[in-house]
């Protein structure tokens, strides 16, 4: 039977501390009550993955990883869902005094593309990598977050972090889309200093003012699979590195693009804007830049100074830098707000990054085979090509299939699920083709 756990929506109220007086925030963050659950269909526990995870036991590594394209979410006065493509992530402009910052405040969206587009989250995804290689389509087994990605890892790596995924079949191709209980969800308890450190240290250059973050779209291969990733980077080095990949040549704009508002305001990383209209349609704009390499993209986080020596901060992302493949990690550690150069650390984690892969293959082989058993699931008659994937903790019983109630939607609108499913055909039938003139001669 479904379950239909709805708890009672209750406010969250933040204590925030600020030179080290605790403060309360009479603003309370409503939590939303998760959705409800459809019927199990399976269970899977991460033992039962062993003997196929051999299979991948030479091939779970990421190999071929390359930028396929990038946009940035656009803020404007209208409520509208407006991306720019391709985007251009902050610059890192450090400051150059020291200056004790202010602690992090405002409401910001767990999942902003949902939030930004809450129809079809992943569409601009989609979209953006169509306009940059049309033959993507028939190529890629798997079209995911890096947020869905590291989910399934925590799984597997027996992490007691619950999570929802909506699991799509487009074609050959698995869509995995992050499920919060709301599209428009807020982070409660936002403390610290991960908002305005970047803000102090980053700058959205002239012509992306009024962008409000940047999402890029990487490729790769692992397990012999395609994956199709999408993931925010929080800035861009000027500075030139060894390139890690062949980044796609920019394209024409689209044919059919609408015009964007002209007006574009606030350079800096703001706290999330009002969400756009549910039923808004997404509007986008082309531009001719080049895409910055993925080379010169870096991960910013901000931590205490007094956890500097107590805790490895740079193991805790590394599961994030391997999935995005981000060369460049910067831990900025303050005092109470006060950042001082010195305090700033700025890596090149390729090797690390590496070594992480090269330790932890046993449970990449794994994660490889649940991917694999997934995209099996999915093709099966039995779920009709699209299920939810629920974890919900240890001891919760495993990994969970549930059908998707009929309040989901559909991973992407009718007009760009045709241009998807159009892109396979085609390609299809030039390969067809191929093989007809060869088998002539």
């Amino acid at each position: 039977m479904s379950s239909n756990r709805s708890p009672t929506s209750q406010p969250w109220y933040r204590k925030r501390t600020q030179g080290g007086a605790p403060r309360q925030v009479e603003e309370p963050i409503t939590v939303s009550p998760p959705p409800p659950l459809g019927d199990v269909i399976r269970t899977l526990q991460v033992s039962d993955l062993a003997g196929r995870a051999r299979e991948f036991a030479g091939s779970a590594k990421i190999l071929h990883a390359r930028t396929v394209t990038s946009y940035n979410w656009v803020d404007n006065k209208a409520s509208e869902s407006t991306i720019m493509i391709p985007g251009k992530p902050p610059l890192w402009t450090p400051q150059t005094v020291p200056s004790r910052l202010k602690e992090d405040s405002g409401s910001y969206f767990r999942d902003r593309n949902a939030a930004r587009y809450p129809k079809h989250p992943m569409e601009p995804t989609v979209v953006a990598s169509l306009d940059s290689d049309p033959t993507i389509p028939s190529e890629v087994d798997f079209v995911a977050c890096g947020n869905t990605l590291r989910n399934l890892l925590r799984f597997i790596r027996g992490e007691d972090k619950s999570f929802r995924i909506l699991a799509y079949k487009v074609r050959e191709t698995v869509f995995l889309v992050r499920r919060e209980n709301s599209p428009t969800e807020l982070i409660p308890g936002v403390r610290g200093f991960g908002h305005a450190f970047p803000e102090a240290n980053t700058t959205w250059e002239p012509e992306v003012k009024g962008s409000s973050s940047h999402e890029r779209v990487v490729r790769y291969s692992f397990g012999g699979m395609e994956l199709l990733v999408r993931f925010g980077a929080d800035g861009y080095m000027k500075e030139n590195r060894p390139a890690l990949e062949n980044t796609s040549v920019e394209k024409p704009p689209f044919a059919d693009v609408e015009t964007l508002a002209t007006s574009f305001f606030s350079n800096t990383i703001s706290p999330s804007p009002a969400s756009p209209s549910p039923n808004a349609a997404l509007k986008i704009t082309s531009t001719t830049r080049p895409i910055i390499p993925q080379s010169s993209i870096f991960d910013l986080k901000t931590r205490s100074i007094y956890t500097r020596s107590k805790r490895d901060h740079l193991a805790e992302v590394l599961p994030r830098l391997w999935v995005t493949q981000i060369p460049t990690s910067i831990l900025a550690f303050h005092t109470q707000g006060l950042f001082v150069q010195q305090d700033i650390e700025i890596r090149d984690v390729r090797e690390e990054v590496k070594e992480w892969e090269e330790e932890h293959s046993a449970k990449l082989a794994k994660l490889a085979a649940l991917l694999s058993w997934i995209k099996e699931l999915l093709e099966s008659s039995e779920v009709g090509g699209k299920v939810e994937i629920c974890y919900r903790g240890q001891g919760a019983g495993g990994l969970e299939v549930r059908r998707q109630l009929a309040d989901v939607g559909e991973v992407l609108s009718a007009d760009v699920r045709k241009r998807w499913e159009q892109r396979v055909v085609v390609s299809s039938k030039k390969k067809e083709g191929f093989a007809e003139e060869g088998a002539k001669n």
